[in-house]
């Protein structure tokens, strides 16, 4: 794909995108930027040169027939309020919390909209991008980026969004290991690099799709041994149902904007 694409909102999931396209193999496309953030997205200009800041968000739109809307769900009115958006043009929005129909009716446009999730991986183009509906030039501009996982359902959408909110938790998580450490005497920023670095190992095992979850789970652990101990101790029946829980509460929550 060399068409031009157009980024709406600069923050860090737009930046992502920006790295990940402009570090392919691949012919680079051109990318115009919106103004916004702008300390970002000049940073982003000067280190890659397809990328360029534009003057305002309608020169963005008419700049690229691909649009990515990256801001934030609060932003969505002010960043698409005044916009003449050409019936030709594809929106992809990775805004959460606003539905195809919430879109198309701010933007007062029968464009196409395609929502997506993109995942902070897409910078090293090893994110896979949950989309909905199909679209052949949004798959292909995310293949490029580590793959795609495509839903023609809403409400499984929905799920997938819901499931990326266990992202900090798991990031808190380890900060709870190493403030842990800490406690018993080791300085904190050695105590995160170990942290840092018993995981990074355990994520690169996740890259290999050959070993299902519950397989590398038991890869490991020892019958008997601590790390069996401590999940058992920690990660019980009822800790695994309130984690269950929490993401049904956010699939809801999710859902229900959708609805609005």
């Amino acid at each position: 794909m060399t068409s031009p694409i157009g980024i709406i909102g600069t923050g860090a999931i737009a930046k992502d995108i920006v790295d990940g396209l402009s570090a392919t193999t691949e012919e680079s496309p051109a990318i115009h930027l919106s103004p916004r953030n702008a300390r970002t997205a000049n940073a982003l200009a000067r280190r890659h040169p397809n990328v360029r800041v534009c003057a305002d968000n309608q020169s963005v739109i008419d700049a690229a027939p691909l649009i990515l809307l990256t801001v934030r769900p609060d932003d969505v009115g002010e960043a698409l309020a005044g916009l003449h958006v050409p019936d030709d043009r594809v929106l992809i929005s990775a805004v959460a919390g606003w539905s195809i129909e919430a879109l198309r009716a701010q933007l007062d446009a029968d464009v196409t909209i395609v929502r997506s999730i993109p995942l902070p991986a897409v910078r090293q183009q090893r994110g896979i991008t949950a989309l909905h509906p199909a679209h052949p030039v949004v798959e292909e501009l995310f293949n490029r980026l580590g793959g795609t996982l495509v839903t023609q359902d809403p409400a499984v959408f929905d799920v997938l969004s819901a499931a990326t909110a266990s992202i900090s938790s798991y990031l808190h998580y380890l900060d709870t290991i190493a403030g842990w450490i800490t406690r018993h005497g080791m300085d904190s920023r050695a105590a995160e690099g170990y942290v840092r670095s018993m995981f990074s190992g355990v994520n690169a095992a996740l890259a290999d799709e050959r070993t299902d979850l519950p397989e590398l789970g038991r890869a490991h652990e020892t019958p008997g041994g601590n790390n069996e101990a401590l999940r058992e101790r920690w990660f019980n029946p009822q800790n695994r149902a309130a984690l269950e829980q929490a993401l049904e509460h956010i699939r809801q929550r999710v859902a229900t904007a959708r609805a609005d």
